[in-house]
């Protein structure tokens, strides 16, 4: 499938695709809100709820604005590169959970649980009366810091 018709036929769902979609695939957290999606050999995410997706879409919105800093650029383009995105998705979600004592990911049974997108920024709306009104500095760190890579051992 190339990438146009690829491109045509995620457009032409009614739901739209999940800003966090990357932090979902590669495990580092879940939402109880999306609905996966495959075309061919790809597979999408989609968000099935609407205000769901609007808190998202606030949260990514404040995250991106105040991480120029974190990602050493003073003005940051509307594309980002691969990494940064990352940075600020993974990272953002990271600092987000960290805030939010429900949110945090555990371990039952040997399993790793990841923290659920839509319920940690519900809870932190609760918390802090709207998501413009979270505490951004304590998340730049883990915007700053994530990667990834895993960092190598160093050989003896």
């Amino acid at each position: 499938m190339d990438d146009e018709l690829y491109r045509q036929m995620r457009e032409a769902f009614a739901q739209p695709r999940c800003l966090y979609e990357k932090a979902i695939q590669y495990g580092y957290f879940s939402c109880q809100h999306a609905h996966k999606l495959s075309l061919g050999e790809r597979e999408g995410i989609h968000c099935h709820a609407a205000d769901a997706y609007q808190h998202c879409e606030q949260f990514y919105t404040q995250t991106l604005n105040q991480s120029g800093f974190a990602l050493g650029e003073a003005r940051l383009s509307v594309h980002l590169t691969f990494n940064k995105a990352m940075k600020v998705q993974i990272g953002g979600l990271q600092g987000a959970a960290k805030l939010c004592s429900d949110c945090e990911a555990g371990a039952v049974a040997g399993h790793t649980i990841s923290p659920d997108i839509a319920g940690c920024l519900a809870q932190l709306r609760q918390d802090y009366g709207g998501l413009e009104r979270l505490a951004y500095s304590e998340i730049m760190p883990f915007i700053q810091q994530f990667s990834l890579r895993r960092e190598r051992r160093s050989r003896k």
